[in-house]
């Protein structure tokens, strides 16, 4: 059975207007046949906060790209771009009255 029975968000539920969310980047093997470019693409378009949400193709790559050749070039951009876009958010913990909020990765 495919039909949701139930009422209301599920849990797979995404808010694609979430601006508090993360920075997304979607990564994509130019011959992937299973999650092609196009589909990347798609997936990236219903993300409208104004958080970043980025796709990234990479010529001539299958869909497993961790386990093919150069994949060392794959993930050196992840790693880049991540560390490229993290920011820095207050941790929401309780702390003494009146001390600033703890800031983490």
């Amino acid at each position: 059975m495919l039909a949701n029975l139930q009422p209301g968000h599920q849990d797979i539920w995404v808010n694609y207007h979430n601006d508090d969310r993360a920075p997304l980047l979607f990564l994509s093997g130019e011959l992937d046949h299973l999650m092609p470019p196009k589909v990347q693409q798609s997936n990236a378009r219903h993300y409208k906060s104004d958080t970043v949400t980025e796709v990234k193709v990479y010529p001539g790559r299958p869909h497993l790209m961790p386990a093919s050749p150069g994949w060392e070039e794959v993930a050196d951009h992840a790693l880049s771009w991540a560390l490229e876009h993290a920011i820095r958010q207050p941790d929401r913990t309780a702390g003494p009255a009146g001390a600033p909020p703890h800031e983490k990765l």
